[in-house]
C-alpha cells in the first residue's frame, strides 16, 4: 500500500467489474452499474485497459473478477435463505453490494473492512458522488498484517452470536501464508455455527499452463512499485488442509470443471477462462448439528 492512496489492485478490481459491463455482451456474470462511479476521473483509462486488443492477462481478468464475486453472492444468496443476516467483507476495495443489496435480503447487514488509506479514499469518493449510504452498512478500517479482523468488529453491531457469511476476495495472495492461517483461525473463533468464508486463492504457477509462466514476475514488477506485492499460492489439498488447520468443520474446494460448467459456459465467451485461480468455502457446522 502507498501510504494516502487506495489500494491499486482494488481500482483494477472495480475496472474489470465495469469493463466486464462494457466490453461483455449480456449475459453478465455480474451487474455492477456502481464500479465505474466509483473510479472517478481515473476510470476511463483504467477501464479501458480491459478492452479488447489489450493485455491478455487483463482481458482474462475481465471474467475471473466478475465471476468470483457472482460466486459470493450466490453462496450469499443461499445463506440469507437459511438465516445468515450478516456480510462481512474483508478487503471490500471497493465492492458495491451493500449499495444494491437485492429487495430480497431487507435484513442484511454489511460490515467492510479494509485497510484504512482505501476505505478514507472510498467514503470521501461516496461522499463525492452524494450516494446515501445505507443503514445497514458499516465501514472499519484494519490492515489484516497488523490487527485481527475480530478485534476489528469489536465495537461495532456485529453480532458473534448469529451465523455471517465472509467474503474475502482478492486478498490471500497478498498475504504470508502465517497471516492467512492466522486471520482464518481468528475467524474461527468469532463465527457462529452456520457461518461460512468464502475466498478465491491462486494455483502455483508450476501446475499452469506454459502462458502463465512469466506472469508471476511480470506481475510483481508492478505490485512491488505500488506495495502490494504478491506472496501466496495453494494447491488445493493444501488449502483444505489449512481450513481444518483453522478449526473448520468441512473446507469446499470447488473444481475447477463444476465453476466452468456453472458460470463460464453460459456466456458463451472467446475469452479463456483462468486457470489461475481456485474458489474456496471454510465453513463451520450448521445450526442444530451437535
Amino acid at each position: 500500500m502507498i501510504e494516502g492512496e487506495p489500494s491499486q489492485t482494488a481500482l483494477h478490481v472495480a475496472a474489470a467489474r465495469a469493463a466486464h459491463l462494457r466490453f461483455d455482451p449480456a449475459p453478465h456474470l455480474l451487474e455492477d452499474p456502481h464500479a465505474e462511479p466509483l473510479l472517478g476521473e481515473r476510470a476511463e483509462a483504467l477501464i479501458e485497459s480491459y478492452a479488447n486488443g489489450g493485455s491478455w492477462l487483463l482481458i482474462e481478468n475481465r471474467i475471473a473478477i466478475p465471476l468470483r464475486a457472482r460466486y459470493v453472492e450466490d453462496r450469499l444468496d443461499a445463506a440469507y435463505r437459511n438465516g445468515v443476516r450478516q456480510l462481512v467483507v474483508l478487503g471490500a476495495g471497493l465492492d458495491s453490494y451493500a449499495f444494491r443489496t437485492p429487495t430480497e435480503q431487507p435484513e442484511l447487514r454489511v460490515f467492510e473492512i479494509d485497510h484504512p488509506s482505501t476505505q478514507r479514499w472510498k467514503t470521501a469518493r461516496i461522499a463525492e458522488l452524494a450516494w446515501t449510504v445505507p443503514a445497514a452498512l458499516e465501514f472499519i478500517a484494519c490492515d489484516l498484517e497488523h490487527k485481527a479482523v475480530s478485534e476489528a468488529l469489536t465495537g461495532t453491531s456485529f453480532d458473534p452470536n448469529e451465523p455471517s457469511l465472509v467474503s474475502w476476495m482478492g486478498v490471500t495472495y497478498y498475504l504470508p501464508a502465517e497471516t492467512t492461517l492466522r486471520a482464518l483461525t481468528d475467524l474461527r473463533g468469532i463465527l457462529a455455527p452456520g457461518s461460512e468464508v468464502v475466498f478465491d486463492y491462486q494455483f502455483p504457477v508450476e501446475d499452469l499452463s506454459e502462458r502463465y509462466r512469466g506472469v508471476p514476475d511480470a506481475m510483481n514488477y508492478y505490485l512491488e512499485a505500488v506495495g502490494e506485492p504478491q506472496h501466496n499460492r495453494y494447491r488445493s489439498e493444501t488449502l483444505a488442509a489449512v481450513i481444518r488447520q483453522a478449526g473448520y468443520d468441512e473446507a469446499l474446494l470447488e473444481p475447477r470443471e463444476a465453476i466452468g460448467e456453472r458460470y463460464y459456459a453460459p456466456l458463451g465467451s472467446r475469452i479463456p477462462m483462468s486457470e489461475r485461480f481456485g474458489l474456496a468455502v471454510a465453513l463451520r457446522e450448521p445450526h442444530g448439528s451437535r
